[in-house]
């Protein structure tokens, strides 16, 4: 008899591992693995295995909880076990992967039924609770009747869904109680032989049913997509699908051939099971699990891990057993759990110590609630009338899209509103002063940003907050009906607040020591904003696990989805650069004695003044000769559509230019060309225009060198901050899309929404004929901006495009859409290059496309780096200014990869003008540098790349080289992250 136990106890135990083993191999996603193969019947092998789990343990746990009555008590257990191990197993995730960091998946670890966390530990506890109920019904019952009724439903389940039931909610966990049921059922009946090899027959037949069904329904269905019949009207796996009766049969041999020992498992080994569910199905398991590279082997990392989890499982389960339920809060809920034996009284129970518990809290509560309220209408006061816009060619309902999307950023300015209501009440120990002062705060600082939008297209920075003295200047921008109303609001607000604290005055509950410590934390709490911005730390991490993602590109965009208090938050500790070790106003200083002597030994050469040249910086929006796309192939029946441009090759400085960015980035090649500062020397990723020209009242560029200086762009003016840099630039005149300066001769092409190039073009001549004299005009298009959705009828491209990164309709048609933009743009050109060689003053033209189109994936700029972020440029001196001095182009060799920070030398060499110290600088760093750009690997710093394309290593520059990279660097930290002292250097920049 004791062998017999022994011998028993072994089989439990290989069986419980086995059981353990082919779940845990499912917390990877094996589907890719799957869909490699070259029997497409092995694709559906995943999805089969983890439907088979899903029904077949809820089985296992129906025949171990079958033989008495489980009381309610037993799913809070599970409960506990499942969030204990969430908690732990989360913690390690995140420790090991910060960046992964949501408050969506903390939500799921104290709350997995609520949050999807599992489908089949939500319907374990289901079952669990209503097992009671289960047992008293199947007592009932005969076995016949019990059979026909369980059969019944599990027929009806796959008759009323058609096998159309996705379970990924935990609200599908209640169809898992069938199953549970069977298993009670199946654990006491007896089952002749004769049934036995039938049902094992049957299991054998259906599981060929479904693994042969399973591909040719899914070719059906996708020639009904293809043939346009019907298509998504019906799952083509409805034969793989928990309610399909097949994968029921299968399941029902397999609980029968293991059913002499599945009815000798224990509720408590059943506790072992529960890690494993957790581990199996957890949202992050894949992620966690493939983190690990132990060999270089994929398939043996995932061998190795899935052990490491299975003994992990064990002493969580061993754990659990031993000590979980000695500790006393929960052996104490377990005692209470145990005194009621209805479920529906204990619910009854529960509810009425939690409406007591909300009624002794209603303070707390209610003004958490309105907090919440306060921050999410500071969010819509910042949107455009309700709309937010999601790109430049869609918007949103606001208030859809943050309760959608962004639920926890607004729950993060709450808690900030929270902490500041802390402190005032501390400070003030009046409730309603306190909370008034916050409302009017966060609803005043929400309308000033929103006033500032509406005026400039940008919120209020940190840095602007001493403006508040020169508040004799803002009234007039305000308007006097405004102060009125904020008046008249004011009076009313404090009305309010005297009576409710005569009337209604409330009192928080805790003593003044606990008061205080509650400030002392929100007070610390108000100090984490410092570390926003340092990309790796623990506070980053959290807050871009709130959702709070400033991308600084679009300044109204980015106060709209992260509201006005984060927004102001996340701009408080910007990281620019590191501080060089000898910077000073003398080190500043002696750069510019320097560089003096350079600027000097240079202009000997040089007759020209730029001031009295007309100078055109012209960013053509996402332009790229297409025949330097990867892989790209153009049909040769099709044009060449940018033959004129190519032609430039022969009578302007012409090359490649490296962009900074990938199918974005445009105001960071804008900044570079006007400053001749670099992205690539920044610490972390940021966008001039928005993070630090604001800092400064003045910034220095090109224009400054010219007597006149305009910007000129057929689009919005709002983005990037441009409004109030180009003040800060001492630009004379911006013109765009509803300035003061109308914009003349918009004209779009075809279905395009974005204004053409010949109306960039048409509103640069007029610019030029507008001043006699020398002047600097920033012309900025807009034609070639995504989306590229088949904008252009009668488009020769169409069909005429492939290769290896064109695998797909859709890229293709991108493609075609924006080759025939290029070509516009070759003959915008073309009309402007005519028309400036006939205007009898010296004009210059330096062409460059900002970045690469988005057309193709950025995951190919890590194949292709260098070659995806070259876009092309020329330098074009008119035939006046030619004849006047201008060189035609400048030497082959140091003009084929540049970087738009370079333009500045080489425009000024091109014309043969005379330079400042800093400008000597930046032609000393033309003239004997590779080209400085970011680092294309994506790690921080910069890159050198030489004039073939290829990385240059800093090691292996000169001593002089080196030399000059570190004055470069010191000019632009004093420029971007100092003290400015370069201005204080009487014509150093001008």
């Amino acid at each position: 008899m004791k062998k017999n136990k022994k011998t028993l106890k072994v089989v439990q135990i290989i069986c419980l591992l086995a059981a353990a083993l082919f779940m845990l191999i499912q917390m990877y996603s094996l589907k890719a693995a799957a869909n490699r193969t070259h029997y497409s019947f092995l694709r559906f092998l995943p999805g089969m295995a983890r439907n088979a789990t899903m029904m077949l343990v809820p089985m296992v746990f129906g025949a171990v909880f079958s033989k008495k009555k489980v009381h309610p008590s037993e799913s809070f257990k599970y409960w506990i076990m499942a969030i204990i191990t969430l908690i732990v197993y989360y913690l390690a995730f995140f420790f090991k992967e910060p960046t992964h960091f949501l408050m969506w998946r903390l939500w799921g670890v104290f709350f997995p039924i609520i949050a999807s966390t599992s489908v089949l530990l939500s319907g374990l506890i289901f079952s669990m609770l209503v097992q009671p109920y289960l047992y008293d019904l199947q007592h009932k019952l005969s076995e016949k009747q019990n059979l026909l009724v369980l059969s019944f439903l599990t027929l009806m389940g796959f008759a009323l869904s058609a096998g159309t039931m996705q379970f990924y909610y935990s609200f599908y966990g209640l169809y898992l109680i069938l199953f549970f049921a069977w298993g009670m059922f199946l654990s006491h009946i007896h089952i002749t032989r004769k049934a036995f090899w039938l049902s094992v027959l049957a299991g054998i037949i259906s599981f060929f049913v479904v693994l042969i069904g399973v591909p040719g329904f899914n070719a059906v269905y996708w020639s009904q997509v293809l043939g346009h019949k019907g298509a998504g009207e019906w799952n083509s796996q409805f034969l793989n699908n928990p309610t399909s009766p097949f994968m029921f049969l299968m399941v029902l041999a397999a609980f029968l051939i293991f059913r002499k020992v599945i009815v000798t498992f224990s509720a408590r080994q059943m506790r072992y099971i529960i890690p494993v569910v957790v581990f199996m199905d957890a949202p992050i398991s894949s992620m966690f699990m493939n983190g690990f590279r132990i060999t270089n082997s994929s398939a043996v990392n995932k061998i190795i891990m899935i052990f490491v989890m299975l003994l992990v499982s064990c002493l969580v389960g061993w754990l659990y057993d031993r000590y979980l339920f000695k500790f006393k809060p929960f052996a104490r809920a377990v005692d209470y759990l145990n005194q009621h034996d209805s479920l529906p009284e204990l619910l009854q129970t529960v509810w009425s110590k939690f409406s007591r518990w909300v009624i002794n809290n209603r303070v707390n509560i209610l003004t958490w609630a309105w907090f919440y309220v306060l921050s999410f209408a500071s969010f819509l006061i910042e949107s455009d009338k309700m709309r937010i816009q999601i790109n430049t060619a869609t918007d949103i309902n606001a208030a859809v899209y943050l309760l959608g999307t962004k639920f926890f950023a607004i729950v993060l300015t709450t808690i900030f509103l929270d902490a500041l209501f802390t402190i005032l009440y501390f400070i003030t120990t009046r409730y309603w002063t306190s909370n008034i002062l916050v409302s009017v705060i966060t609803i005043g600082w929400a309308i000033a940003n929103k006033i500032k939008l509406n005026l400039r297209g940008e919120p209020i920075y940190p840095t602007e907050i001493n403006e508040v003295v020169n508040w004799k200047t803002l009234v007039p921008m305000i308007g006097k009906t405004m102060l009125i109303v904020i008046a008249v609001a004011l009076i009313v607000v404090i009305a309010l607040d005297i009576f409710l604290e005569v009337k209604f005055p409330i009192k928080k509950k805790g003593s003044w020591k606990k008061r205080g410590i509650w400030a002392l934390l929100s007070l610390l709490l108000f100090l984490t904003p410092m570390r926003f911005n340092h990309d790796g730390g623990m506070i980053y991490h959290i807050n871009h696990g709130f959702d709070n993602k400033q991308s600084f590109r679009n300044p109204e965009r980015d106060i709209q989805v992260n509201g006005p208090v984060l927004n102001f938050l996340n701009y408080i500790d910007l990281q620019v650069m590191n501080k060089p070790a000898n910077y000073s106003p003398s080190a500043i200083n002696h750069l510019d004695e320097k560089y003096k002597k350079v600027a000097a030994d240079i202009n000997k050469g040089r007759k020209n003044n730029v001031k009295k040249q007309t100078v055109i910086f012209n960013l053509s929006e996402s332009f790229v000769d297409p025949y330097t796309f990867p892989t790209v192939k153009i049909d040769k029946s099709a044009p060449n559509p940018v033959k004129f441009i190519r032609s430039m090759k022969g009578r302007s400085t012409y090359g490649n230019m490296l962009s900074a960015g990938y199918g974005g980035g445009t105001a960071n090649m804008e900044w570079e060309t006007l400053t001749g500062l670099n992205m690539g020397m920044f610490k972390s990723t940021l966008t001039p225009y928005v993070q630090v020209v604001p800092n400064y009242s003045f910034y220095p560029t090109i224009g400054m060198n010219f007597g006149y200086s305009s910007a000129v762009h057929p689009f919005i003016g709002t983005y990037y901050s441009r409004i109030e840099d180009y003040h800060r630039f001492k630009f004379n005149k911006f013109a765009y899309l509803g300035s003061k300066y109308k914009i003349i001769d918009q004209k779009k092409l075809g279905k395009s929404t974005y204004n053409s190039d010949y109306t960039t073009y048409d509103n640069g001549i007029k610019q030029i004929n507008e001043r006699k004299g020398g002047q600097f005009i920033n012309l900025i298009s807009i034609q070639n901006h995504m989306p590229y959705n088949n904008w252009y009828p009668r488009n020769e491209y169409m069909g005429r495009v492939s290769g290896d990164l064109f695998n797909t309709a859709a890229v293709r048609s991108q493609m075609a859409t924006y080759i025939k933009g290029t070509q516009y743009t070759d003959k915008a050109v073309k009309k402007f290059i005519g028309q400036i060689d006939k205007i009898h003053k010296p004009i210059t033209l330096v062409f460059y496309g900002d970045h690469y189109p988005s057309v193709l994936s950025q995951s190919f700029t890590a194949q292709y780096p260098v070659q995806m972020h070259s876009t092309r440029y020329f330098i074009y001196s008119n035939r006046y200014a030619r004849e006047h001095g201008a060189k035609t182009k400048l030497p082959t060799r140091t003009n084929n990869y540049v970087n738009t920070s370079d333009f500045i030398a080489m425009m000024l060499q091109q014309t043969n003008s005379k330079v400042t110290p800093y400008q000597a600088l930046l032609t000393e760093i033309h003239k004997e540098l590779p080209a400085i750009t970011i680092n294309f690997n994506g790690d921080k710093g910069y890159e050198l790349i030489n004039e073939h394309g290829h990385p240059v290593e800093y090691k292996t520059l000169t001593k002089k080289q080196k030399a000059l990279i570190n004055d470069y660097e010191m000019i632009q930290y004093d420029m971007t992250a100092g003290k400015a002292y370069g201005l204080k250097a009487k014509g150093f920049y001008k």
